[in-house]
Formats: C-alpha cells, structure tokens, sequence
C-alpha cells in the first residue's frame, strides 16, 4: 500500500511537472504565433497603402490615359492579392458631393460598394490629401481605405475594398489556436470552430497584440483604424495525458523538481516580458534613427552637389569682382575717364553679386526648413527683369508689353527668385519667335491684383503647346529643345510653391501660350535686404552694347 501511495504521488507530480512543460510550450508557440500574425498584418498593411498610392498616382495624370492604366493595374491587384476584394474610383462634385456611378470599378458586376454604406459615403466629404481607414459594422469582414485627392486639375476619390479574411492568411489554417481580429466591438475576423469539445479544460492561454491599420509614411492618428488580434489555445487534459513521457517523469519526478520547474516557468515568463518590453523599444528606437539617417543622408548628398559647385563658381566669380572692381577704381584715377566703360564694370560687379545670391537661394533649398523670405515689389522686380533683357529682346525682334495696376504689389517672396521665374518664362517665350511674323513678336506681362492674390502673366503669339508637353509640362527632364535640360519650369515651379503660390501653363484661345504666377499677398513694407537699386539707362544701354558687340 505504501509503494502504491508513493506511486500515485509520483504520478501526481509527473503530471503537475507535465502540466507546467506544456503551459510553457503552449506559451512560446501562442507568442511565435501571435508574432508572425502581426507580421503578417503589417506587411499587407503596407502593401495595401503601397498600393494605394500606385492607384492615386496612375489616377491623378490626364484622364484620357489614366482610366486604361487605372482599370489594368486595379484588375491586376484584384486577381493577385486575395485580401484586395475590390477597387473604385469616383470622381467628386465641386460640392464635395460624390458622384454614385464610379469612373472605374473593379469587379464591374455587383453593387458599387458606396451605396451599400452611409458612413463610407459621409468619410469622402473631407480630408483632403490623408488616407482614411474606416470600418462598417453593417458590412461584415470588411473594411476600407479612402484617398480623397484635389488639386488644381483633378478632384477624385479612389476606395479600396480589403477583406479582413484574407488578411492574415496564409497563417490561419487547419487546428491553429482561435484567433478573434477585432477593431472596437465590431468582430473582422474569427476563426472559431462551431464543434463541441467535450475535452476537460484546465486552462486557457491568450495572447493579444495591437495593430494599427493606416498610412505607413504618417505616425498613427485619428485616420488610422486600432485593432487588435487575440490568440487563445485551451489547454486540455487529453492533449497531456496523450505523452509517453508521463511514465518516465513517474520514476524521477520529486517534489523540488516540481517545484523549481514552477519557479522557472514563471522566471521565464518575466524575462519574455521585459525582452519583448525592450526589443518593442529598441525597434521604435531604430525605426526613428533609420528615418533620421535616411533624411541626413540626402541633405548631405545634394549638400555635397551644392557645395561643390559653388567652390567651383566662386573663384571665378571673385575674379570678376576683382577685375572689375580694379578697372572701376583705374577707370576713376584718369583724367579723363570713359563713362560707358565704367557703367559695364559696374555692371559685371552687380552681375557677379547677383549670381552670389542666386548661388546661396540655390544651397538654401537642401534645408528641411522653409526660407524666410522679405516682401519683394512684384511691379519692380519685373521691371527690373525686362529692363536687363532689353538687349535680348532687340536681338530677337521682340516688343514688351507691360500692364501693371498704378501700386504696388507685395509678395512674400525672395527677390532674385522670383526674378529668376520671370526670366525663365520670359526667355521661353523669345525661343518660339524664331518663325513668326514681325507683328506676332510681341511677349505681354501683366501683373494685377485679384481679392487677397496677385497674378502675374506671361504671353507670347507663338504655335502654343503641343499637347503632349501639356501633360509633361512641369515635369523634371521632360522637354522638346535640343540643348534644354527640362528644369527650367520644374525649378520654377518649386521656387513658387515654396512661396505659397501656384504656377500653371496653357494654351490661350485666341493663338500662343500663357503661363499664370498666382501669389498670396503680402503686407507691410520691403525689407531692406531684399532693395535693390533700379537699372539705370546707362548700364541698360551697357547691357545692350555688350551683348551686340
């Protein structure tokens, strides 16, 4: 009897010893799983904001190729991506009101997913520019992501369907643990099977692990959806008793070896804890360095470009202010010294500051942040402008005509930039007089004030732009000149952005092109760092005997 007694105790504490291995084991497998689940779902996460942005983009150029490559690329994600259960572009009214029949919708058959949902429909009122997650309860296992886009040319909305189902399979298969993906109270996913399990229940391990469902390229915000995925496996008595090992833990097992089984299990758990605890810092440390560093590395590159390119200009740069500066001062100790010849060294020492200060606006634009700029006259700037391109309009057989209000116009704006615009759309339209008629050598710039705006405008009587270029116009590299580099409107572009403004090109109704600055106005007075002395008639009458010579 007492060998019996002993042995039932033994077999008592193989199996508590048994117990605490499996609770252990069912641990590490409930967090590996659990691990790959979030794994799984971020990275289709990022797919599908990935893809978002493939769809936005393709949907956004000139709507008579757009709509074939939109519908291409959108059946193709829908054949290939199982979690991708449909795709819808909508074009929205002025009103923000969308229009219910879809431009494109993949699948075609069926009932477009907008009509199904008052609170989809309400989400494509707003936002202009941010991505938004938003979740129906009326519309099971699924959820949506919205990209409302306007800009000066396209006002659209793209949705896409993404089946919650399919969003962590491969993983979920035949006799994993439950797994409950929920978003709030409302259920996207579950796994749980509806057959009775009559096996004795000793415990239950869960595990639960938040995921954020939103824009990869922003921090999570009110946009972004907050879910949880929760993995649970019961521990059953059958499923510990289904080991051979009970009847060798019988012979060996004691009560310490219980026991410190016990002290090490709950020793590991607390070490699992305090690793995951810092491995989940260490990587949201690691994700904030690598950005830094992606971001340092390049401002350091164009740095280096911008850097090296004005120690190349500024020693020649230096040696004509020298030489001028030297021929001013000769030019003053002669008895009799020649007018014309110091107003062009004068000239070539105004130049070679002014190209300093072109140099130092173009190193400005590595900085990540947005340059100060001082109100800079519009009206004079242009004058200015026109005033050193005289010599280039004679020599083109080009009149100006200028219509300006009577005061001025103040913009917050650097003055060698902007100048730097008028002159590139000043200059392209002398390039299309090569075959015109004398009577059509005429480029006109108005500048006027509209409400709280200023628009400035640009117009020459060339052929236009060939409609091609209308599509590709602001794009970098993109041009139809045969010594051009395709910068010039993309520089521009940028320069007026930065600035607040827009620029924009078209072709005018009546015959020629015409390119449009558009301004915020600006108050108060110009400061004193961005005056610059009027061109006189002597140096513009420089400008011009240099240039023929």
């Amino acid at each position: 009897m007492p060998a019996v007694l002993i042995w039932v105790a033994l077999q008592i504490l193989s199996t508590i010893v048994l117990i605490f291995f499996h609770i252990d084991k069912v641990e590490n497998t409930i967090a590996t799983y659990a691990q790959s689940l979030e794994r799984l779902a971020v990275s289709r996460n990022s797919q599908n904001f990935g893809f978002m942005q493939s769809l936005t983009m393709v949907a956004d150029a000139p709507r008579s190729r757009s709509i074939a490559s939109f519908t291409n690329l959108a059946e193709n994600l829908h054949a290939r991506y199982p979690q991708i259960s449909g795709i819808a572009w909508y074009e929205m009214e002025p009103d923000e009101k969308v229009q219910l029949k879809p431009i494109v919708q993949v699948p075609t058959e069926g009932e477009s997913p907008i009509l199904k949902s008052a609170k989809l429909l309400e989400a494509l009122g707003g936002h202009h520019g941010q991505v938004q997650v938003v979740v129906d309860g009326e519309l099971q296992n699924k959820y949506y992501i919205i990209e409302h886009v306007r800009n000066y040319k396209n006002h659209f909305s793209i949705i896409i369907t993404i089946d919650s189902r399919e969003m962590l399979k491969p993983s979920l298969v035949d006799n994993c643990p439950k797994v409950t993906w929920t978003s709030g109270e409302l259920t996207l996913f579950s796994n749980v099977s509806t057959k009775k399990n009559n096996s004795l229940i000793l415990s239950t391990i869960e595990r639960s692990i938040e995921v954020y469902i939103g824009d990869i390229y922003q921090k999570p915000n009110d946009n972004f959806l907050k879910t949880s995925i929760n993995v649970e496996k019961p521990i059953a008595l059958d499923a510990i008793f289904d080991n051979r090992m009970l009847y060798v833990f019988s012979t060996f097992s004691i009560l310490i070896a219980g026991l410190s089984s016990y002290a090490l299990h709950q020793g590991q758990v607390t070490r699992r804890l305090r690793e995951a605890e810092r491995l989940a810092k260490a990587n949201i440390n690691r994700l904030e360095l690598e950005k830094r560093h992606e971001h340092a590395s390049r401002v350091y590159a164009i740095g280096e470009m911008a850097a090296a390119i004005a120690h190349e200009l500024i020693q020649p740069l230096t040696a004509i202010l020298i030489n001028s500066q030297t021929g001013v001062k000769l030019m003053d100790a002669m008895s009799t010294p020649h007018k014309n010849v110091t107003s062009i060294l004068s000239s070539n020492v105004k130049d070679a500051q002014r190209a300093s200060e072109i140099i130092r606006n173009v190193r400005s634009f590595v900085s990540p942040k947005p340059t100060d700029t001082a109100c800079t006259d519009i009206i004079a700037a242009i004058r200015e402008v026109v005033t050193l391109m005289e010599a280039l309009f004679a020599e083109c057989g080009f009149e100006i005509a200028l219509d300006f209000d009577e005061e001025p116009l103040l913009c917050k704006i650097g003055r060698v930039e902007f100048e730097q615009v008028v002159y590139n759309l000043v200059r392209n339209a002398l390039e299309v007089g090569e075959h015109l008629d004398a009577k059509d050598r005429i480029v006109a710039i108005s500048a006027r004030r509209t409400d709280e705006r200023i628009s400035i405008r640009v117009r020459d009587r060339g052929p236009g732009i060939e409609e091609i270029m209308l599509q590709n116009l602001f794009v970098p590299f993109s041009t139809t000149k045969v010594s051009g580099m395709g910068l010039g409107l993309s520089l521009s572009r940028r320069i007026v952005e930065r600035a607040g403004g827009e620029l924009s090109g078209q072709n005018h109704q009546g015959r020629g092109a015409i390119f449009e600055i558009v301004l915020p106005k600006a108050t108060g007075g110009i400061a004193s760092s961005n005056r610059r002395q009027p061109v006189t008639a002597d140096e513009a009458r420089c400008h011009r005997e240099t240039k023929q010579s």
